[in-house]
């Protein structure tokens, strides 16, 4: 299996003792670690690595994804893992279980597996497995078949942020079904750190999804977001969220999250600030026009 680690900036002896820890858990586990043109130096990830790519501009997850999984083509890898760069490793770590008892489920096309429990939205159990059908599943944990990855590449003008929404939602409707295994394998937490919510903008957010979710779920969960030192995360999940609501490709309900985004970023970056990179969002989430809008905020 080849398991890839997608970095930027990121810190180096966290990612350094994520491959230690991977290498000592099965030597058959090869470690590609790809540099999205971090302006930190990463030599020692080079090192470490068993692969190691560095692109010459930050082209993005989506791009960093589809080259992981050419490279496990030439290598002759039937699977492909993807962790990010902030993941903790458990003592339970061990995907290639994961697979095995995968592939011996019947009637189950197991083309994306998830060792990321906690970040799923699990839908139903599988009986008699380890395995649940999910509904939803991020990025960091996720298991996928090459050769189904080869034909259907991510989406690499979403650049960050929903990718893996669209991939998973697109997989569905081709009629493949996401699992996610019951054994907590990794840790990974979204954001860097949840605040609560202060301005108006967030106490309309958490007082509307009180009113829509609140009965039946922690009602403290809804005074927090997760928060990003860099606002552009903000701005993406809403470009990306218009865009695809647009055209279909992702769930109908949405709509519901795209208000949210708007109210969050407002949160974050006042009313004045939110207003511009809202419209912005509208703009190029209406016009489809992603790659452009990316080039102009991450090719400087």
């Amino acid at each position: 299996m080849l398991i890839t680690i997608v970095t930027y900036n990121p810190d180096v002896n966290f990612v350094g003792n994520m491959i230690k820890m991977i290498k000592n858990k099965d030597k058959d586990y090869k470690v590609l670690v790809i540099d999205n043109h971090s302006r930190l130096q990463v030599e020692e990830l080079r090192e470490l690595a068993d692969y190691f790519i560095q692109f010459d501009k930050n082209y993005g997850l989506g791009r960093a994804y589809n080259h992981a999984i050419k490279f496990a083509k030439e290598l002759k890898e039937k699977y492909v893992m993807f962790l990010d760069q902030d993941t903790t490793i458990l003592d339970s770590f061990n995907p290639n279980k994961v697979i095995k008892e995968a592939e011996e489920l019947k009637q189950i096309d197991t083309v994306i597996l998830s060792i990321n429990i906690d970040n799923a939205l699990i839908r139903e159990e599988i009986p008699n497995s380890n395995f649940y059908i999910a509904k939803g599943i991020f990025n960091s944990g996720m298991i996928l078949n090459r050769s189904y990855a080869e034909k259907n590449p991510f989406f690499e003008d979403l650049f960050l942020d929903r990718l893996d929404h669209e991939f998973i939602y697109r997989a569905k409707k081709l009629g493949y079904l996401p699992l996610v295994y019951r054994e907590k394998m990794i840790l990974h937490k979204p954001g860097e750190n949840l605040n609560e919510f202060h301005s108006l903008c967030g106490k309309i957010l958490t007082n509307v999804s009180l009113l829509l979710y609140g009965k039946n779920s922690n009602k403290k969960e809804y005074k927090y977001y997760r928060y990003y030192t860099n606002f552009l995360r903000y701005y993406l999940m809403l470009r990306n969220d218009i865009y695809l609501w647009l055209r279909r490709k992702i769930y109908t309900n949405y709509w519901k999250i795209i208000i949210a985004d708007i109210l969050i970023m407002c949160e974050v970056l006042g009313y004045k600030k939110s207003m511009k990179w809202s419209l912005r969002a509208i703009k190029y989430g209406i016009s489809g026009d992603l790659d452009k809008d990316n080039k102009e905020l991450f090719e400087k």
